[in-house]
């Protein structure tokens, strides 16, 4: 049994043991779920939900005495892989935030470009364009965006660059045809769905490198993930999208501007399924999509009237706002205490289907390398999978 198997093992066996923890869907509580953890968690006030949420080593450390095994399991940390020796930006650069650059470099800094390259869900090919002209043979970026190809080739074309766009959708039947033997296939942040299929693509074709940085495990198809690695279907833990979403629920950066937007979409998302309660007679939670920011600069009202719209729900000739709000802020604290306990397992899940994927490419005949390629400060999914054959 190889050590990441073996470390497969044991936190599956963790996970499946503390599903109680993680598995809850905290707007859809009334009250807590661990009588045990009731006094610890509702002697924090609000301020002091928010400072140890945020902070993950004084979190695990309050948490240490009340759920040593979980907090145990943190000890296991994926090592450094290689980082940029600088971040200086090229002319071309112009336009890509700082962090998506050292992103860009820090993994490009682990490539080899000995082989023709294969780039996933390319976007404009900023990592393609950089590993071409640090002497890749050749680069073909696959992208579903017309747009964004036809900006990325006219900026090979200005640097003769031998770096060719493939407009087609990742998840159509053509875009296997695009992996072969001798090639290195790399994907920098493709969500779900999109990776798994990148996955199951190269090792069909016996890719000989692959680097794969995962991003938004939820994007899958179906309502649960079907583990893709022999081990994660014996210890398959039936995670559901709400289940798959849970790692993602980290922020590189906060800040009063930042804290007081989540405040206020806390508030309003639980006021207003108060309010939908109240219309459709039920004590069903009922879950809005991910929304633009800027209907939190407006009122309670028309942040309703649009929910209402969204869920096809009648919507009230008359909203009092300050009464479903007071009615949120009940809830509130919950939602936090709730979330407290259940971000602890952010990190352990992850790691769980990192593995999943790594035990996968193992079983295939790749040797495998997991490590975290760039600063957290960068962004929280900083973790690579590298694999080779011969």
């Amino acid at each position: 049994m190889s050590n990441l198997a073996e470390q497969f093992r044991q936190l599956s066996t963790l996970l499946h043991r503390t599903r109680g923890d993680w598995q809850h869907t905290p707007f859809a509580c009334r009250e807590l779920p661990w009588p045990e953890l009731a006094p610890a968690l509702m002697a924090l006030n609000e301020a002091q939900l928010d400072t140890l949420d945020e902070d993950d080593t004084a979190a695990l450390a309050f948490f240490a005495p009340l759920r040593p095994e979980t907090v145990a399991s943190h000890a296991y940390r994926l090592p450094e892989l290689d980082r940029a020796d600088d971040y200086a930006t090229p002319r071309w650069s112009n336009g890509i935030p700082g962090r998506k650059w050292a992103q860009i470099k820090d993994f490009a800094a682990n490539i080899t470009a000995e082989h023709a390259i294969l780039e996933w869900c390319a976007g404009k090919g900023h990592l393609g364009r950089l590993l071409a002209q640090q002497g890749a043979p050749s680069v073909t970026s696959l992208e579903w965006n017309a747009d964004l190809c036809r900006q990325g080739a006219e900026v090979a074309e200005q640097f003769k660059l031998d770096h060719h766009f493939v407009c087609a959708d990742a998840l159509s039947a053509d875009a296997a045809r695009l992996f072969r033997p001798e090639q290195q296939a790399l994907a920098l942040h493709a969500c779900g769905e999109l990776h798994l299929r990148f996955l199951r693509h190269a090792a069909a074709a016996g890719t000989r490198r692959l680097a794969l940085s995962p991003c938004c495990y939820h994007l899958i198809d179906g309502d649960h993930y079907r583990p893709l690695s022999a081990a994660g279907r014996q210890q398959d833990l039936h995670l559901d999208r709400q289940s798959l979403r849970l790692p993602l629920q980290q922020q590189v950066t906060g800040g009063e501007r930042v804290r007081r937007l989540r405040h206020i979409e806390l508030t309003w998302r639980l006021a207003f399924d108060e309010l939908q309660q109240h219309l459709t007679g039920t004590t069903r939670y009922l879950p809005l999509p991910s929304f633009p920011k800027q209907l939190l600069s407006g009122d309670f009202a028309d942040f309703a009237h649009w929910a209402c719209e969204q869920k096809s729900l009648p919507v009230p000739n008359s909203i009092d706002g300050e009464h479903w709000l007071q009615r949120a802020e009940q809830r509130r604290l919950l939602v936090k205490r709730i979330e407290l306990v259940r971000h602890r397992y952010r990190y352990l899940l992850e790691l769980w289907l990192l593995l999943d994927r790594a035990l996968f490419l193992e079983e295939q005949g790749y040797r495998v390398n997991l490590g975290t390629f760039t600063a957290e400060s960068n962004t929280p999914r900083r973790y690579l999978l590298q694999a080779s054959r011969n």
